[in-house]
Protein backbone atom coordinates (compact mmCIF):
# COMPACT_ATOMS: atom_id res chain seq x y z
CA UNK A 1 0.00 0.00 0.00
CA UNK A 2 1.36 3.38 -1.04
CA UNK A 3 0.34 6.24 1.24
CA UNK A 4 1.80 9.69 1.83
CA UNK A 5 -0.08 12.52 3.51
CA UNK A 6 1.96 15.60 4.38
CA UNK A 7 1.95 19.29 5.15
CA UNK A 8 4.86 20.69 3.15
CA UNK A 9 6.88 23.89 3.11
CA UNK A 10 7.12 24.27 -0.67
CA UNK A 11 9.98 26.77 -0.65
CA UNK A 12 12.25 24.60 1.51
CA UNK A 13 11.33 21.42 -0.37
CA UNK A 14 12.01 23.10 -3.73
CA UNK A 15 15.39 24.39 -2.56
CA UNK A 16 16.46 20.95 -1.29
CA UNK A 17 15.43 19.25 -4.53
CA UNK A 18 17.60 21.67 -6.49
CA UNK A 19 20.70 21.24 -4.36
CA UNK A 20 23.72 19.52 -5.86
CA UNK A 21 22.87 16.04 -4.68
CA UNK A 22 21.33 14.89 -1.45
CA UNK A 23 17.98 13.57 -0.36
CA UNK A 24 15.27 16.22 0.12
CA UNK A 25 14.22 16.40 3.76
CA UNK A 26 10.67 17.31 4.70
CA UNK A 27 10.83 18.78 8.19
CA UNK A 28 7.07 19.29 8.25
CA UNK A 29 4.36 16.72 8.95
CA UNK A 30 4.10 13.43 7.06
CA UNK A 31 1.86 10.45 7.68
CA UNK A 32 2.85 7.14 6.11
CA UNK A 33 1.78 3.51 5.99
CA UNK A 34 3.85 0.80 7.61
CA UNK A 35 3.42 -2.86 6.66
CA UNK A 36 0.45 -2.58 4.26
CA UNK A 37 -1.84 -0.63 6.53
CA UNK A 38 -1.39 -2.78 9.61
CA UNK A 39 -0.22 0.35 11.40
CA UNK A 40 1.00 3.85 10.61
CA UNK A 41 3.72 6.34 11.45
CA UNK A 42 3.39 10.11 11.92
CA UNK A 43 6.55 12.19 11.66
CA UNK A 44 7.15 15.85 12.53
CA UNK A 45 10.66 17.06 11.87
CA UNK A 46 12.72 14.26 13.52
CA UNK A 47 10.08 13.11 16.00
CA UNK A 48 8.13 9.95 15.18
CA UNK A 49 4.78 8.83 16.61
CA UNK A 50 3.15 5.41 16.47
CA UNK A 51 -0.41 5.52 15.13
CA UNK A 52 -2.70 2.56 15.66
CA UNK A 53 -4.52 0.93 12.76
CA UNK A 54 -7.90 2.10 14.05
CA UNK A 55 -6.80 5.71 14.49
CA UNK A 56 -4.87 5.68 11.21
CA UNK A 57 -7.76 4.24 9.20
CA UNK A 58 -10.07 6.88 10.65
CA UNK A 59 -7.58 9.65 9.83
CA UNK A 60 -7.36 8.52 6.19
CA UNK A 61 -11.15 8.39 5.96
CA UNK A 62 -11.44 11.92 7.37
CA UNK A 63 -8.76 13.27 5.02
CA UNK A 64 -10.45 11.82 1.94
CA UNK A 65 -13.78 13.28 3.02
CA UNK A 66 -12.21 16.75 3.04
CA UNK A 67 -10.33 16.50 -0.26
CA UNK A 68 -11.69 18.81 -2.96
CA UNK A 69 -10.70 16.78 -6.00
CA UNK A 70 -8.07 14.52 -7.51
CA UNK A 71 -5.50 14.79 -10.28
CA UNK A 72 -3.02 12.64 -12.18
CA UNK A 73 0.70 13.13 -11.71
CA UNK A 74 3.01 13.86 -8.82
CA UNK A 75 2.63 16.83 -6.54
CA UNK A 76 4.24 19.83 -8.32
CA UNK A 77 7.80 20.73 -7.37
CA UNK A 78 7.66 24.51 -7.04
CA UNK A 79 8.58 27.21 -4.48
CA UNK A 80 4.98 28.45 -4.22
CA UNK A 81 1.50 27.40 -5.31
CA UNK A 82 -1.50 29.69 -5.68
CA UNK A 83 0.40 32.43 -3.87
CA UNK A 84 1.30 30.25 -0.86
CA UNK A 85 4.57 28.67 0.26
CA UNK A 86 2.85 25.80 2.08
CA UNK A 87 0.61 23.08 0.71
CA UNK A 88 -1.05 19.77 1.52
CA UNK A 89 0.18 16.55 -0.08
CA UNK A 90 -2.30 13.68 -0.27
CA UNK A 91 -1.19 10.69 -2.34
CA UNK A 92 -2.23 7.04 -2.13
CA UNK A 93 -2.94 3.87 -4.06
CA UNK A 94 -6.30 2.51 -5.09
CA UNK A 95 -7.10 -0.68 -7.00
CA UNK A 96 -8.40 -0.26 -10.53
CA UNK A 97 -9.97 -2.97 -12.74
CA UNK A 98 -8.92 -2.49 -16.37
CA UNK A 99 -11.10 -5.33 -17.63
CA UNK A 100 -8.38 -7.96 -17.70
CA UNK A 101 -6.81 -7.72 -14.25
CA UNK A 102 -6.73 -5.52 -11.18
CA UNK A 103 -3.85 -3.06 -10.88
CA UNK A 104 -2.73 -0.41 -8.42
CA UNK A 105 -3.05 3.22 -9.46
CA UNK A 106 -1.55 6.16 -7.60
CA UNK A 107 -4.03 8.98 -7.03
CA UNK A 108 -3.19 12.55 -5.99
CA UNK A 109 -5.78 14.63 -4.17
CA UNK A 110 -6.35 18.37 -3.71
CA UNK A 111 -6.92 19.59 -0.16
CA UNK A 112 -6.73 22.85 1.80
CA UNK A 113 -3.36 22.88 3.54
CA UNK A 114 -4.54 24.65 6.70
CA UNK A 115 -7.30 22.07 7.17
CA UNK A 116 -4.79 19.24 6.80
CA UNK A 117 -2.36 20.94 9.17
CA UNK A 118 -4.98 21.07 11.92
CA UNK A 119 -5.89 17.42 11.35
CA UNK A 120 -2.23 16.43 11.61
CA UNK A 121 -1.87 18.46 14.80
CA UNK A 122 -4.86 16.65 16.29
CA UNK A 123 -3.43 13.29 15.25
CA UNK A 124 -0.12 14.08 16.93
CA UNK A 125 -1.83 15.06 20.18
CA UNK A 126 -3.65 11.70 20.14
CA UNK A 127 -0.49 9.68 19.53
CA UNK A 128 1.32 9.97 22.86
CA UNK A 129 5.05 10.51 23.28
CA UNK A 130 7.45 10.24 20.31
CA UNK A 131 9.35 6.99 19.85
CA UNK A 132 13.05 6.82 20.70
CA UNK A 133 15.42 5.25 18.17
CA UNK A 134 15.13 1.76 19.64
CA UNK A 135 11.33 1.81 19.85
CA UNK A 136 11.12 3.29 16.34
CA UNK A 137 13.26 0.52 14.84
CA UNK A 138 11.28 -2.22 16.55
CA UNK A 139 7.98 -0.58 15.59
CA UNK A 140 8.82 -0.21 11.91
CA UNK A 141 10.43 -3.63 11.52
CA UNK A 142 8.28 -6.11 13.44
CA UNK A 143 9.07 -9.81 13.33
CA UNK A 144 7.00 -11.85 10.91
CA UNK A 145 5.60 -15.26 11.88
CA UNK A 146 6.48 -18.52 10.16
CA UNK A 147 3.38 -20.24 8.73
CA UNK A 148 2.22 -23.49 10.31
CA UNK A 149 2.56 -25.22 6.96
CA UNK A 150 5.70 -25.53 4.84
CA UNK A 151 7.54 -22.33 3.89
CA UNK A 152 10.13 -21.18 1.39
CA UNK A 153 13.45 -20.51 3.11
CA UNK A 154 15.24 -17.59 1.45
CA UNK A 155 18.27 -17.02 3.68
CA UNK A 156 19.83 -17.40 7.11
CA UNK A 157 22.02 -14.37 7.84
CA UNK A 158 24.65 -13.52 10.45
CA UNK A 159 26.87 -10.44 10.34
CA UNK A 160 27.91 -7.13 11.86
CA UNK A 161 25.37 -4.33 11.60
CA UNK A 162 26.97 -1.17 10.21
CA UNK A 163 24.96 2.03 10.38
CA UNK A 164 25.85 4.20 7.35
CA UNK A 165 26.67 7.84 7.83
CA UNK A 166 24.08 10.54 7.13
CA UNK A 167 25.46 12.17 4.00
CA UNK A 168 23.94 13.22 0.67
CA UNK A 169 23.65 10.20 -1.57
CA UNK A 170 25.55 11.72 -4.50
CA UNK A 171 28.62 12.37 -2.34
CA UNK A 172 31.11 9.53 -2.25
CA UNK A 173 31.23 7.91 1.17
CA UNK A 174 33.45 5.16 2.47
CA UNK A 175 32.96 2.75 5.30
CA UNK A 176 34.77 -0.33 6.47
CA UNK A 177 33.19 -3.11 4.39
CA UNK A 178 34.24 -6.07 6.51
CA UNK A 179 30.99 -7.08 8.21
CA UNK A 180 32.19 -10.68 8.74
CA UNK A 181 29.08 -12.07 7.06
CA UNK A 182 28.03 -15.72 7.16
CA UNK A 183 24.84 -16.82 5.40
CA UNK A 184 22.84 -19.50 3.62
CA UNK A 185 21.18 -18.96 0.27
CA UNK A 186 19.09 -21.00 -2.16
CA UNK A 187 20.33 -21.87 -5.63
CA UNK A 188 18.22 -23.29 -8.43
CA UNK A 189 19.94 -26.63 -8.02
CA UNK A 190 20.62 -26.67 -4.29
CA UNK A 191 21.89 -24.78 -1.24
CA UNK A 192 25.07 -22.93 -0.37
CA UNK A 193 26.46 -21.69 2.92
CA UNK A 194 29.25 -19.15 3.33
CA UNK A 195 31.04 -19.11 6.69
CA UNK A 196 33.41 -16.38 7.70
CA UNK A 197 36.40 -17.80 9.57
CA UNK A 198 39.18 -15.39 10.53
CA UNK A 199 40.24 -13.70 7.28
CA UNK A 200 38.66 -16.26 4.94
CA UNK A 201 35.24 -16.83 3.40
CA UNK A 202 34.57 -20.54 3.03
CA UNK A 203 31.73 -21.64 0.77
CA UNK A 204 30.02 -25.00 1.22
CA UNK A 205 27.75 -26.94 -1.10
CA UNK A 206 24.82 -28.28 0.95
CA UNK A 207 22.78 -31.31 -0.17
CA UNK A 208 19.24 -30.21 -0.97
CA UNK A 209 18.01 -33.31 0.86
CA UNK A 210 18.92 -31.53 4.12
CA UNK A 211 16.37 -28.76 3.52
CA UNK A 212 13.54 -30.28 5.63
CA UNK A 213 15.94 -30.73 8.56
CA UNK A 214 17.21 -27.16 8.15
CA UNK A 215 13.65 -25.81 8.16
CA UNK A 216 12.89 -27.68 11.39
CA UNK A 217 15.91 -26.07 13.03
CA UNK A 218 14.88 -22.66 11.66
CA UNK A 219 11.49 -23.11 13.35
CA UNK A 220 13.22 -23.79 16.65
CA UNK A 221 15.43 -20.73 16.22
CA UNK A 222 12.45 -18.47 15.45
CA UNK A 223 10.47 -19.48 18.53
CA UNK A 224 12.37 -16.84 20.49
CA UNK A 225 12.85 -13.95 18.04
CA UNK A 226 15.22 -11.06 18.75
CA UNK A 227 14.57 -7.31 18.48
CA UNK A 228 15.04 -5.48 15.21
CA UNK A 229 17.13 -2.81 16.95
CA UNK A 230 20.86 -3.44 16.82
CA UNK A 231 23.66 -1.12 17.93
CA UNK A 232 26.18 -0.06 15.31
CA UNK A 233 29.04 -2.57 15.23
CA UNK A 234 27.08 -5.33 16.98
CA UNK A 235 26.18 -8.78 15.64
CA UNK A 236 22.78 -9.39 14.11
CA UNK A 237 20.99 -12.44 12.79
CA UNK A 238 17.78 -13.00 10.87
CA UNK A 239 15.79 -15.43 8.77
CA UNK A 240 14.09 -14.48 5.50
CA UNK A 241 11.31 -16.61 4.10
CA UNK A 242 8.44 -16.62 1.59
CA UNK A 243 7.99 -14.92 -1.77
CA UNK A 244 7.80 -11.53 -0.01
CA UNK A 245 11.02 -12.28 1.87
CA UNK A 246 9.54 -11.57 5.27
CA UNK A 247 12.05 -11.37 8.08
CA UNK A 248 12.39 -12.71 11.60
CA UNK A 249 15.27 -11.36 13.67
CA UNK A 250 17.08 -14.07 15.60
CA UNK A 251 19.69 -14.47 18.32
CA UNK A 252 23.05 -13.85 16.57
CA UNK A 253 25.00 -16.55 18.43
CA UNK A 254 22.35 -19.21 17.80
CA UNK A 255 22.09 -18.12 14.17
CA UNK A 256 25.82 -18.56 13.60
CA UNK A 257 25.75 -21.93 15.37
CA UNK A 258 22.99 -23.09 13.02
CA UNK A 259 24.95 -21.95 9.96
CA UNK A 260 28.06 -23.78 11.14
CA UNK A 261 26.02 -26.91 11.85
CA UNK A 262 24.61 -26.83 8.31
CA UNK A 263 28.07 -26.20 6.84
CA UNK A 264 29.50 -29.20 8.70
CA UNK A 265 27.19 -31.43 6.65
CA UNK A 266 28.26 -29.99 3.31
CA UNK A 267 31.31 -29.99 1.07
CA UNK A 268 33.82 -27.12 0.79
CA UNK A 269 33.82 -25.74 -2.76
CA UNK A 270 35.93 -22.60 -2.31
CA UNK A 271 38.02 -20.63 0.17
CA UNK A 272 38.60 -16.94 -0.47
CA UNK A 273 40.81 -14.52 1.46
CA UNK A 274 39.16 -11.30 2.63
CA UNK A 275 40.91 -7.97 2.15
CA UNK A 276 39.86 -6.33 5.42
CA UNK A 277 41.70 -3.09 4.65
CA UNK A 278 39.95 -2.21 1.41
CA UNK A 279 37.40 0.59 1.29
CA UNK A 280 34.51 0.79 -1.16
CA UNK A 281 32.46 3.80 -2.34
CA UNK A 282 28.87 3.93 -1.11
CA UNK A 283 26.55 6.06 -3.19
CA UNK A 284 23.00 4.93 -2.46
CA UNK A 285 22.28 6.25 1.02
CA UNK A 286 19.32 4.68 2.88
CA UNK A 287 16.31 6.65 4.00
CA UNK A 288 16.93 10.22 5.10
CA UNK A 289 15.35 12.13 7.95
CA UNK A 290 13.84 9.98 10.64
CA UNK A 291 15.15 6.71 9.21
CA UNK A 292 18.70 7.74 8.37
CA UNK A 293 21.07 4.92 9.14
CA UNK A 294 18.55 2.12 9.50
CA UNK A 295 19.77 0.52 6.28
CA UNK A 296 16.99 -2.07 6.31
CA UNK A 297 13.99 -2.87 4.21
CA UNK A 298 10.57 -4.28 4.64
CA UNK A 299 8.26 -1.31 4.97
CA UNK A 300 5.62 -1.64 2.29
CA UNK A 301 4.55 1.67 0.81
CA UNK A 302 6.91 3.79 2.89
CA UNK A 303 9.93 2.90 0.82
CA UNK A 304 8.40 4.07 -2.44
CA UNK A 305 6.69 7.24 -1.25
CA UNK A 306 7.81 10.79 -2.02
CA UNK A 307 9.14 11.14 1.52
CA UNK A 308 12.13 9.04 0.52
CA UNK A 309 12.39 9.80 -3.20
CA UNK A 310 15.76 11.21 -4.19
CA UNK A 311 16.28 13.94 -6.74
CA UNK A 312 17.22 12.49 -10.16
CA UNK A 313 20.86 12.56 -11.08
CA UNK A 314 21.51 14.67 -14.17
CA UNK A 315 22.97 12.61 -17.02
CA UNK A 316 26.60 12.97 -18.06
CA UNK A 317 28.11 12.65 -21.51
CA UNK A 318 30.97 10.71 -19.96
CA UNK A 319 33.54 13.49 -20.30
CA UNK A 320 32.31 16.45 -18.22
CA UNK A 321 30.53 16.33 -14.84
CA UNK A 322 27.06 17.83 -15.12
CA UNK A 323 27.39 19.16 -11.58
CA UNK A 324 30.71 21.00 -11.58
CA UNK A 325 32.14 20.62 -15.10
CA UNK A 326 35.21 18.64 -14.05
CA UNK A 327 36.77 16.06 -16.36
CA UNK A 328 35.20 12.64 -15.61
CA UNK A 329 36.43 10.71 -18.65
CA UNK A 330 36.46 7.00 -17.83
CA UNK A 331 35.24 7.57 -14.28
CA UNK A 332 32.14 6.40 -12.44
CA UNK A 333 32.17 9.24 -9.93
CA UNK A 334 33.42 12.81 -10.17
CA UNK A 335 36.52 13.20 -8.00
CA UNK A 336 35.76 16.90 -7.48
CA UNK A 337 32.17 16.90 -6.20
CA UNK A 338 31.26 13.20 -5.85
CA UNK A 339 28.52 13.31 -8.51
CA UNK A 340 27.61 10.01 -10.16
CA UNK A 341 28.50 9.74 -13.84
CA UNK A 342 25.74 8.17 -15.94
Amino acid sequence: MYLYIAYRNLKDHFSQNNMCGGTPVNNDYRFTCIKDGIYYLLTLDHSNYAVSKERGDKFIEDVLSKCTGEHQGFFPLCPSLNGKETASVVEMTRKVDNGRFTMNQNIYYDMDDEVLLQMLEDLRSDSGEPLDSKALMNYCYPNAVLPDEDFELVTIYHGIYCKPENRPNSVIQTFFPDKRISHLWRRKDGLSVEIREDDNKITYDIPVELLPEIKDKVRQLCREPAEAYVEHGSWEGYIKFGKDEERIFTDPDKTLSLLKDIASKGEVISTEAVDKHKYYPVVNNPLGGAFTGFGMIGMSGFMSGPAVTTAPTPPSDGTKCKYCGADVTGKKFCTECGGEVK
